[in-house]
C-alpha cells in the first residue's frame, strides 16, 4: 500500500516538474522572440488580412453554389495592395479600436478603407 502512494507521489511530483518547465520554456521563447517592427505587418496580420478577404468573398458571391476558381491568390494580392495603401499603425488603430455608433467619418475611414481594398470594393 505504501509502494503505491509513494509511486502516486513521484508520478504528481514528475507531472508538476514537467508543467513547470514547460510554462518556463514559453516564456523564454515569447520574451526571446524578436518583437516585430512598429511598422511592419506580420504573417498574423496577413493571415487575419485574408481570412477576411476570404470570407467576405465566398459568403457573398458563392453561397449556393462552390467557387469555381481559388480565391486565395486574389486575397493575397489584396492584402498586397492594402500593405501598400493603408500604414501599419492605422491598422493596428483599427484592429484595437470598437467600432461604435459615436466614431466619426476620420476614424472610420481606415475601417473603410481595409474593409474596400480586402473585399474587393475598390475596382
Amino acid at each position: 500500500m505504501k509502494d503505491t502512494r509513494d509511486r502516486m507521489r513521484l508520478i504528481k511530483y514528475l507531472i508538476a516538474v514537467l508543467f513547470l518547465l514547460i510554462a518556463l520554456a514559453y516564456l523564454w521563447t515569447s520574451l526571446s522572440r524578436p518583437h516585430e517592427t512598429a511598422g511592419e505587418y506580420s504573417q498574423f496580420d496577413k493571415e487575419r488580412a485574408i481570412i477576411a478577404c476570404m470570407t467576405a468573398e465566398y459568403a457573398t458571391n458563392y453561397t449556393d453554389d462552390p467557387a469555381e476558381t481559388d480565391m486565395f491568390p486574389e486575397c493575397e494580392a489584396r492584402f498586397e495592395k492594402l500593405k501598400a495603401t493603408l500604414p501599419y499603425a492605422e491598422y493596428v488603430r483599427i484592429q484595437q479600436t470598437p467600432v461604435s455608433a459615436e466614431t466619426g467619418p476620420v476614424q472610420m475611414q481606415p475601417y473603410e478603407v481595409f474593409l474596400q481594398i480586402m473585399t474587393g470594393a475598390d475596382r
